[in-house]
C-alpha cells in the first residue's frame, strides 16, 4: 500500500511537472505560428466533443449522439486527410513506402539511404513495411488507402482498450477512454500517413491487455500467444519499445505473483523469440553476423547524443558517409560514446532536456505539415497549433488529476501500466533519438487513467443525474 502511494505521488509530480514546462515553452512555440482566433475556435470545439466523450463514463448517451461522434471522427480523419494530400512528408512515412514499393517489386527491403550513402538492408525494422507493402499490393498507395489502413489499425487499438477497460472492471472508463483515442489530434494526423506509430500502439495495448488476463487465463498457452507474439512484432515494428513487454510484467507483479509471472513470462519469450526468427536468418544471411532488431542503433545514439542534438532527427557526419551499413552504425556510435564520455554534464544536461519536450511539448504534427513539400501555409499552423497542444496540456493536467483520485476502480492497476511506459521512455528510449512521436503508445493508458477517474465520480453525479444512480450501486468495488 504504501509502495502504491509513492507510485502515484511519483507519477502525480512527474505529470504536473511536464504540464508545467508544457505551459512555459507554449508562448514561444505559438509565436511561431501567430495567434489565430480560429485555432481556439477549433480547440474549444474539439474539447466539447472530448468532454462529452467523457461524460460517457457516467450515463448513458443516446444513439443519434454517438451517430453524431462517429461522423465528427470521420470529418477530422478526413480533414488531415486533405491536408496531406498532394504533399511529401519527409522522414519515416516517405522512408516506408519506398521500402513497400521495394518489397512490391522483388527488391527486398532494401532502400539507399541518401545521407548514408549506401543501400541499407536492415536500417528499419520490417514488420510495418511487410504491412504496408501487404496493403499496398492490395489496394495501392493513395492518401485515401493510407487513410484506411491507418483507421482500421486506431479502430483495432480503440477496441483493445475497450477490452482493457472491461478486464479491469470500468467498461464506461474503456469505451470513453477508446473514443478519445479515435479523435486524438496526433493520432488523427498520423492517419493519412505511412506512419507506423498508430501500429506499435496497437502491439503494446496487445501487450498490456495480455498481461493484465495472464492472472486469469486457465490456460497457459493462451497466454503465451497473447503476450509473446505482440512482443515479438512489437521488437520488429519499434526495436526501443522491445523492453515493453518486460516491464509490464515487472509492473504487474504485485497482481500476477513471481510464480505465474514466470510460467507466463518465460515460454511468452520463447514464442517472442520464435517470431523473430525469420528475421534473425534472413539478416544472418546478408550480413553474416547476427543483427537482432536494425542497424539503426549507432545512428540512433548519435543522433541522441551529439554537440547540436535536440531528440529529433538529424543527418550523420559526412565523415562517415560511405561506410557499409554495420560499420556505420558502430562508428557513429563510438562518436556518441566519445561525446558522452568527454562532455559529461552536457549529457545529462541533453537527455534531461530530450525527455521534457518529447513528454511535455505537442507541436510535432504542425511541424511535420510545415516541414512537408509544399508546406502547409502559416495560417493553417496556427489554426492547428492550439489543438494539438492544447490536448495534450489537458491530457497531461487531467492525467495527474486522475492520479490524485484513490478508490476508483481499475486505476491502481491502470497506475501500474503507466509506470511501466514511464520507465520505458526514462529506462531505455530517452538516450536514442527521442521526440514526439516516440511517446505515442502513453496515450491510450493515460486517456484510459482519466477516462477511469471520471467514471469514478459516477456516485457523486447519481445525485445529480438520476439515470445514474444504478450505475454507481453497480460499480465494483476498488
Amino acid at each position: 500500500m504504501a509502495a502504491e502511494r509513492s507510485l502515484r505521488i511519483a507519477l502525480i509530480v512527474l505529470l504536473e511537472a511536464l504540464a508545467g514546462y508544457g505551459v512555459l515553452s507554449m508562448p514561444g512555440l505559438a509565436a511561431a505560428w501567430g495567434p489565430s482566433i480560429g485555432g481556439l475556435v477549433v480547440l474549444a470545439l474539439w474539447a466539447g466533443v472530448a468532454g462529452w466523450v467523457l461524460a460517457g463514463s457516467i450515463h448513458t448517451a443516446p444513439r443519434w449522439q454517438w451517430g453524431v461522434f462517429w461522423l465528427v471522427a470521420l470529418g477530422f480523419r478526413v480533414a488531415a486527410a486533405l491536408l496531406t494530400d498532394g504533399r511529401v512528408s519527409p522522414g519515416d512515412p516517405h522512408w516506408y513506402l519506398v521500402l513497400a514499393e521495394n518489397l512490391l517489386h522483388g527488391r527486398g527491403l532494401t532502400l539507399f539511404e541518401p545521407f548514408m550513402g549506401v543501400e541499407a538492408h536492415a536500417l528499419f525494422p520490417p514488420a510495418y513495411a511487410l504491412l504496408l507493402a501487404g496493403w499496398g499490393g492490395l489496394v495501392g498507395f493513395t492518401t485515401g488507402t493510407l487513410l484506411l489502413l491507418s483507421t482500421l489499425t486506431d479502430l483495432a487499438a480503440a477496441a483493445v482498450i475497450v477490452q482493457l477497460g472491461r478486464s479491469l472492471a470500468t467498461p464506461r472508463a474503456g469505451i470513453a477512454a477508446a473514443s478519445l483515442y479515435l479523435i486524438w489530434p496526433s493520432v488523427v494526423f498520423d492517419a493519412p500517413l505511412a506512419q507506423k506509430e498508430s501500429f506499435a500502439t496497437l502491439l503494446a495495448l496487445l501487450l498490456a491487455w495480455g498481461w493484465v488476463r495472464a492472472d486469469r487465463e486457465r490456460a497457459f498457452w493462451r497466454s503465451w500467444l497473447a503476450i509473446g507474439v505482440p512482443a515479438g512484432l512489437l521488437a520488429l515494428t519499434q526495436p526501443g519499445q522491445a523492453p515493453l513487454a518486460g516491464l509490464f510484467a515487472i509492473a504487474l507483479l504485485p497482481r500476477l505473483g513471481l510464480r505465474r509471472m514466470l510460467a507466463v513470462g518465460v515460454p511468452a519469450a520463447g514464442v517472442a523469440a520464435a517470431v523473430m526468427v525469420p528475421w534473425w536468418v534472413r539478416n544472418w544471411r546478408v550480413f553474416g553476423q547476427f543483427v537482432p532488431l536494425t542497424s539503426a542503433g549507432g545512428y540512433s545514439l548519435w543522433i541522441g547524443n551529439n554537440p547540436d542534438a535536440t531528440g529529433s532527427w538529424e543527418p550523420p557526419p559526412a565523415a562517415l558517409r560511405g561506410l557499409p551499413e554495420i560499420a556505420f552504425g558502430k562508428a557513429a556510435a563510438a562518436i556518441a560514446k566519445q561525446w558522452i564520455v568527454t562532455h559529461p554534464l552536457d549529457f545529462v544536461h541533453l537527455t534531461i532536456a530530450k525527455f521534457l519536450r518529447a513528454c511535455a511539448v505537442s507541436d510535432f504534427l504542425v511541424d511535420r505539415l510545415a516541414a512537408m513539400r509544399p508546406p502547409i501555409a502559416r495560417s493553417v499552423g496556427a489554426l492547428l497549433f492550439p489543438l494539438s497542444y492544447g490536448a495534450h496540456l489537458l491530457l497531461l493536467g487531467g492525467g495527474a488529476a486522475a492520479l490524485g483520485l484513490r478508490r476508483t476502480a481499475g486505476l491502481p492497476t491502470t497506475l501500474l501500466l503507466l509506470a511501466a511506459c514511464i520507465a520505458q521512455l526514462a529506462l531505455f528510449g530517452v538516450w536514442f533519438e527521442f521526440s514526439e512521436r516516440h511517446r505515442a503508445f502513453l496515450t491510450p493508458f493515460l486517456l484510459l487513467a482519466v477516462a477511469q477517474a471520471v467514471a469514478g465520480l459516477r456516485a457523486g453525479v447519481s445525485r445529480i443525474i438520476p439515470s445514474a444512480a444504478p450505475l454507481a450501486a453497480a460499480r465494483p468495488a476498488a
